[in-house]
This record gives structure tokens, sequence and C-alpha cells, in this order.
């Protein structure tokens, strides 16, 4: 039976099931009969008149800038004249500007009716609209005391995490070339080899790049030096459309059964994970509570408390409660003041496939396919080639996929879907078919898994049955070659506590070639955490190989152990033993971080059933280049392990280009910043770095060009943070920051400094000698009277400061009111940062 609710004026239907995705929710009186109410407020009780709070203890008016606060929460900061008789008037445009988001589009037209033409307004001008202020004298800050409920917007009560602005776009133009250099040396094999020599760059202008990858190296087989192309290609990128298109060289990627391959010619992807990665486990879709009276809400999902609010009259949205993957049974329990009481629930669903819920990707590329293997690519076959996918996820239903690669010798189509399962498993199933030269093939996946959640964590059992037919071919593969028939795959793992898991494997390979056996192992393996630092991983194992006992172990019952010492997140030490494979392994690493002149190293020795090798590695991270040093011993056992020894030198640097600036630096990975000091720091280094702390820094500006910034990302806003080495006293460097959102293998460049680099501070004084307190007006250039300024006010004590102040300019100060007459000064053509201005003497206007 539904029970009706009246919500606003409309009516709401309460069912079983999952609700629409535009359902309101109020909660009626348990009344008998037809006589339901909503929960209502009490009502405003008038309070006798009291004293005025002494709020401004200054025997004048005082502009200050105070925060806006609702409900414990700051909206942001507005200006307000504390007036001489303690009152308060607050800044129309920017209480419109803070408060509109709380209101709805109804109270926002009223609320903009009122304030129409007042710069300022006091408290009781805006209490028809229903919102109540107040000032607190003691954390200096406006309150909003109350929004009545029916002005209120929906607000929602799990924040969402969205995407923040984009970051500054990068430069048109920008190039790079990375360029490693690699020399070894092999004993007994005639002294030191050629070098080998890796170049990979690219070249950008607005949203077309030109990328390529090539080296010069000797041949595997004929020990021929030569030079070959990797790849080269342009990409264009279409980030509104999430789509990026392909010509030349193609790495096409593929899903599901689908076969890799290498082809030539022109090729489009539509990805939304690949321009904007931002995504939440939440549910889309309008869930809203109307309370009409202050309540208590719990949330509980799956059985699982998750969290509690105490909310003022109002409207409010649950749609973005964090979800687990699969069916989610939530309960929403609301207690009001008055001791009513109800609770709803309702059904949500969560894909775990990696498409926003309702969006879709495809790919498609068509052109030649490369025989070439390993080297530079081969079109002279001329053998066409189409490889393409298509995959779409829903709000309620399993995503869906479907796939096909043709060519003259292969045509292959196939499909995948997944079910989430009402115990929040997951069931994956990916089909294919082909047709070749030898016949139709057929292959599939089925996997299974589930998350148990526990009171020491999540459990989890993972399942997956994969099965190839003899003739199941794609394109880039080898035709009719596939030796494994069957292959099943099983694991479980279970926390037991913070400190101890296991995990549980089998494995079973079922083989067709007369060469394999089948093959099939179990085992399990336990983690234990002694602390931060100190771990111990052993386990038990039965295995059988592919292989016979020509090609040596072939397996049997056994043990291992490892033991881990982890310090800290760039040291880690090692050491390890398996009976099966009779294989032992010790390490020691220090990775070296992206910082000049950092140092990593390591040092390993490994057996492996009577093969030995002992190795050691240092690696280095200059500011203009990186490098790493590496010396490997090998032999058939201890006794003969130095028979062969290689020794390796790799150097990396690269040379870019941006906005008429070039630097020679690290190898670039993907965008990269260009910055470099203003003129006015005469030739004082700027650095960049993701910490600038204790001398730390990933790049420094000098006679090689500006300081390099060589790790930034496509497509995610990130910092750029910089400073100046030894800045004269006082300089403004800016902000140490610009926020940026590179576009693919792009580039900026950013310059430190500026002319208005001078800093002045000083301290006001009336004609009486005392300071003057609290006084704010604008500062502005004297040649520029009309301009727009910058905000100026003294502290508690008379001081003030200015900044972004230019050498031999003019300036003059303005009051907003006290009744002070103005100043000026002048900051002098050889100032090098900061102006000291003394103590300066402000009169009264007259008849102030």
């Amino acid at each position: 039976m539904r029970r009706w609710l009246r919500v606003a004026g409309s009516a709401v239907a309460i069912g079983a099931g999952l609700w629409a995705a535009t359902s309101a929710w109020a909660f009626e009186d348990p009344g008998a009969g037809t006589g339901a109410t909503n929960i209502a407020p009490a009502p405003d009780t008038p309070s006798p008149a009291a004293p005025r709070v002494d709020i401004n203890p200054y025997d004048r008016d005082v502009d200050i800038t105070a925060p806006l606060q609702f409900n414990r929460r700051i909206l942001g900061e507005l200006p307000v004249l504390l007036t001489r008789d303690d009152r308060f008037m607050v800044g129309s445009e920017g209480f419109l500007a803070l408060i509109g988001p709380l209101l709805t589009p109804e109270a926002n037209a009223e609320l903009t009716a009122l304030l129409d033409g007042k710069q300022r307004f006091l408290p009781e001008e805006i209490a028809p609209s229903g919102i109540r202020l107040d000032y607190d004298p003691q954390q200096l800050a406006v309150l909003v005391l109350k929004i009545a409920p029916e002005k209120r917007s929906v607000e929602i009560l799990y924040q969402r995490g969205e995407p923040e602005a984009p970051g500054a776009a990068p430069e048109p133009f920008s190039a790079y070339l990375n360029v490693n250099t690699i020399v070894s040396r092999l004993s007994g094999a005639g002294g030191v080899r050629t070098p080998e020599l890796y170049l990979n760059g690219a070249i950008r202008y607005n949203g077309l790049v030109f990328e390529a990858d090539a080296q010069a190296r000797s041949d595997f087989a004929t020990g021929d030096y030569k030079f070959e192309r990797r790849y080269a290609r342009l990409v264009y990128d279409q980030p509104e459309q999430y789509r990026r298109w392909f010509l030349g060289d193609l790495d096409p990627e593929t899903r599901g059964r689908q076969g890799f391959i290498n082809m030539g010619g022109i090729g489009v992807v539509r990805q939304r994970r690949r321009f904007d990665a931002f995504r939440s486990n939440i549910l889309s879709g309008g869930r809203q509570l109307v309370l009409q009276e202050q309540s208590t809400v719990r949330v509980i999902r799956n059985g699982i408390y998750q969290r509690e609010f105490i909310l003022d009259p109002g409207q409010y949205d649950v749609s973005n409660l964090p979800l687990d993957t699969g069916s989610n049974n939530i309960q929403i329990e609301i207690e009001g003041i008055s001791g009513n009481r109800r609770t709803v629930d309702y059904q949500a669903y969560l894909d775990t496939i990696d498409i926003e819920p309702g969006d879709y990707e495809y790919g498609a590329y068509i052109g030649f396919l490369d025989e070439g293997g390993f080297g530079n690519p081969d079109y002279s076959g001329k053998k066409p080639v189409f490889t393409g996918f298509w995959r779409k996820a829903f709000l309620n239903r399993p995503a869906i996929g479907i796939g096909t690669q043709i060519s003259e010798d292969v045509q292959n189509v196939t499909a995948q879907t997944q079910f989430i399962l009402p115990n929040s498993g997951l069931l994956r199933i990916d089909v294919g078919a082909s047709h070749g030269k030898t016949g139709q093939g057929f292959a599939t996946t089925f996997g299974y898994e589930q998350i148990v959640g526990g009171t020491t964590g999540y459990d989890t059992v993972t399942v997956v049955a994969d099965y190839t037919s003899s003739h199941y071919a794609t394109v880039g593969g080898i035709v009719g070659v596939n030796p494994i028939s069957w292959n099943l795959n099983a694991a479980y793992t279970k926390r037991f506590s913070t400190k101890l898991f296991a995990t549980t494997n089998v494995s079973y390979r079922k083989s067709r070639s007369p060469l394999l056996r089948d093959a099939y192992s179990i085992g399990s393996t336990a983690n234990y955490r002694f602390d931060r630092q100190w771990s111990l991983q052993f386990g038990v194992e039965y295995s059988r190989t592919s292989f016979s006992s020509s090609f040596g172990r072939t397996g049997g019952f056994g043990a291992s152990i490892g033991l881990v010492w982890q310090p800290g997140y760039n040291r880690r030490a090692e050491a390890r033993y398996n009976s099966v494979r009779n294989a032992a392994s010790a390490r020691y690493q220090q990775t070296a971080e992206n910082r000049a002149g950092s140092f990593g190293y390591a040092v390993a020795s490994n057996y492996d059933d009577g093969a030995t090798s002992v190795s050691g590695q240092l690696d280095y991270v200059g500011n203009r280049f990186d490098a790493n040093l590496s010396h490997t011993a090998f032999g058939d056992g201890f006794d003969s392990i130095g028979d062969s020894q290689l020794t390796t030198l790799r150097i990396g640097s690269s040379i870019s280009y941006v906005g008429g600036r070039v630097a020679i630096g690290r190898t670039i990975d993907d965008s990269f910043a260009l910055v470099y000091p203003h003129d006015t720091l005469k030739g004082r280094p700027v650095i960049v770095g993701d910490r600038l702390e204790d001398g730390a820094y990933t790049s420094k500006s000098g006679a090689l060009g500006p300081a390099v910034q060589n790790s930034l990302t496509a497509f995610f806003n990130q910092s750029i943070r910089y400073d100046v080495v030894d800045p004269p006293l006082g300089y403004d460097v800016g902000e140490g920051v610009k926020r940026v959102r590179p576009a693919y293998k792009s580039g900026y460049v950013i310059e430190v400094g500026s002319a208005a680099f001078v800093s002045a501070v000083g301290t006001l004084k009336g004609v009486d000698g005392q300071p003057l307190k609290l006084v704010s007006g604008i500062l502005r250039r004297a040649d520029a009277p009309e301009a727009e300024g910058e905000p100026f006010f003294t502290n508690t004590a008379g001081r003030f400061a200015a900044a972004k102040l230019e050498p031999g300019v003019k300036y003059s100060v303005q009051f907003y009111s006290g009744g002070f007459e103005g100043f000026g000064f002048r900051v002098p053509e050889d100032n090098e940062g900061l102006l000291d201005l003394g103590v300066i003497e402000v009169r009264r206007k007259e008849g102030q």
C-alpha cells in the first residue's frame, strides 16, 4: 500500500524499490486517520529588547572584512561596517554572492529586490526575507542565525568531490627532445660496445602534436649499427568531446579478447577518463529530505552505520552517499526534535566498470598492418586492417562492450559484459569468435569476484576460467597457435587482523600441445607486519610445471619465506627463498628522488637453481641530466660468478623550447614548464620543485637556461612551485605557485618577479601621536586615479604593509571612512625590494 505525502505543494509516492530520480521525501506526523500533518518547527518567540552589545570599542566607524558563517561553516568573507553606535552594516554585493547558493531561486530574487540600490544594509532590513543575522565580536564574524526552511535551497549532505576549475592553459607552441645515451661493456666481447642512442620528443602547435621515437643501436642478429624509427605520428585532441585522433604509426587500444597489433593509418578514441579522470563511487539522481523541524538523521548502508547529521529545517540531498560495488541497501533514520521518527529504505546499484554510469567509449583504427616486428615499421605488404571497440555503462543495468578486428587473413568479433550480483559479487564475461585460414575459433573468459566485509577489513574471492579453442585467432597473433586450452585460477584473501592477512591461490592449465604437460599449483602465503618497518612473508605450495625434467625443476612440494625491512618510502631491503624452485634473492635499494642532487643505489644477489648473479647500481639526479651506472657479474654458481660481467652507463637529458626560452634539463615525460627570473632579479637563480624546503629543488635556472619542471601530466590540475635563491630583502616574487592544467605534451613559460616588486611598510598616526587603528582604504598609482587599486588597512598598532610597488612611481592612499585625509609617497628609483616609510602623520578632514 502506498502513502502520499505533501511536499511543497506536490504529492510524492512512497513505495517499494528504487526511488525515482526526482523523488523527494517529507515526513508526516503519525496521527491517526486522514489528518496527517508535516513536522512543524516551534514558533519563534519574540525576546524582550536587550541592551546593544559593544561590538566597536573605537569612537568612530570602522570598516573591516569579516567571515560570513552559517551552521559552523565559513561561507566566505565580505565587507562589514561597524558603526560608532555599535550597529553593523553588511556589504550587499558580497552578501548576495555568498548567501545565494543557500537560497532557492525565488528567495534569491526576493532578497535581491530588497537590497536593490543599497550598497550596505542593516540586519533588520532583510528580516522579511526570512534571514536573521548577528555579529559576534569574539569571532569577528557575521553569523547567519536562521534561514526560513522554505527559502533554503537543497543542501547536499554527502558533498561529492568535484573537479576544480581548470588551471592555466599551456603556451600555443612548445617542443622538446629527450636524448638517452647508453654505453656498455661485456667481458669477453671485445671491450666497450658502440654507444646506443635513444631519442623521443614532441612538437606542439595549439591542439596538434607531432611525436616521434627513434633509436640508433647495433642489430641483435647481425651486429650492424643502424638507425630505426619506432614510431612517428600526429595526435589531435578534442578535450570537450573526450576524443583523440591519430595519424601515422599506431598502437591501437584493445578490449576483451582482442589481440594487440601494430599498424599504420588513422585512428580515433573517445575516453572520458583520459581527459577527466575524476570519478566518485556515488549514485546520481535526486534523493531529497524535506525537514520541517530540527532533526537527527542517521545513514546506514548494507547494515553498517555510516554517518549522523544534526540538521536544521530545510531541504537536503543524500544522492552523493558513497556506495559499495554492487547492490546497496540504504536506510535513512530521521528523528525530529519533537520525537517523531521515520525510516526510509531504498536500493542503489554501482557498477565497477571504469566508465562513468551513463557514459560510453569507443576506438576505431584503420590502415595497414605492420609486418616489421622489431625496429622500423614495415607496411610494404599493404595488408589492410581494422580494429575497434565500443563500450557503454548504464546506471542500473550491466555494462556492455563489443569489438571487432578485420584483416585479409583473420576476422574477429568480441563482446563483454559484467553483472553485479545481489551479494555485491561481480560476474564478468568476455567472449570472442574468429574466422581464419585454419577455420573458426572461439574463446571465452568467466570471472567472479566477491568482496566480504568483516570487522578487520575486507576479504576477497576471485575465480577466473579462460578457454581458447585451437583455431581461435586475432589479427596480431599467430594463426592457429594456441597451446593452452583451459586456464583456471582462483584466489582467496583473508584478513585476520590489521597485521596479518593470508592469500591462497589455485591454478590449473590444460595443454593441447605435445611439448607441454598439464600444469597446476596450489599454495598459500601469509603476510605478517611486526611494525611499520618490518614484515614477514611465509607460505607453502605444491606445483607441477608444463615442462619435463629436461628443462630443469618440474615442481613439487615446498615452502617459501621472505623478510622485508622498509624504514622509509624510498628505502627497502628484502631477502627471499623458495624451496620448490630452489631460488633465493637478497636486495637493498634506495631510490633517487626527482630533485637535483639526489642519489640512489641498489645491491642485489640472485640464485636460481645454480645460476648466480651479483649486481650493483648507482643513480644520480642532476640539475640538467640524470645518470645511472650498473655492474652485474654472472656465473653458473658462486665459484664462477665472475665469468661474465656487464657494465652499463646511461646518461639522459633534454632540450626544450617554449615562449621564446630554451633550456637544457632532465628528460621530460609528458609536459613541462620553463621558469626564469625577471630582469630586476639581476641574474639571481630561480628554483622549482614539489617542495622547496631545506634547499631542495627539482631544477634551478642558470647558464643552460631556465629551470625545467619536467614532470607535468596532461589533463590534471597541478601546481608549479617556484622561489628565488637569496632574493633582495622585501622583494615580491609573486604567489610562489602557479596552478596549471597541461594539454598533451605541452609547455609553459613562467617569469618569476616583475617590475612591481617593492614592498613598503610604515605606521600611521594622528596629529595627537596616537596610532590609527583598523583604518582601511584604497592604494592606487597617482597617475591612474580611476584604477581599481589595492586594499589598504592598518592593524591595531597602526602598522601597514603594501606590496607590488614599482620603483620611480608615486602612489596615493584614500580612506573609506573615519574622516581622514589621504596621503601619498614615491618609491625611489634605486630601491631593491623593501621601502620603510617610517611614521606618517595623517590629519582629519576639515569639519570632521
